[in-house]
């Protein structure tokens, strides 16, 4: 699972066409109550085949409740924190690979 998103401008200058973003941490948090929230961090890289020595380009991090990850369409917990990450303004344009 990853997401492919063409960013037009990053940290280093320049764009990079279909950029790689792959969930690097997904954690669920307790809240007050009986609240959860999970948050969901995704590395943006410039190639599709990144090793553990490859530098993202660059990096997101989400906070949502649970409920609303548990509520998305997917066949587990991972596809659900994906299919939500895409439906994120700043993920407008992107596709699942």
């Amino acid at each position: 699972m990853a997401i492919q998103l063409d960013l037009s401008t990053s940290q280093y200058g320049t764009a990079f066409a279909a950029a790689y973003f792959r969930i690097v941490t997904a954690s669920i948090s307790r809240e007050m109550g009986d609240t959860f929230t999970v948050m969901v961090d995704c590395s943006g890289f410039a190639t599709a085949t990144p090793t553990d020595d490859t530098h993202p380009v660059d990096f997101r991090r989400y906070h949502v409740p649970l409920a609303t990850i548990e509520a998305t369409a997917g066949d587990n917990f991972l596809s659900k924190c994906y299919t939500w990450v895409m439906t994120q303004s700043d993920m407008d344009g992107s596709t699942a690979v």
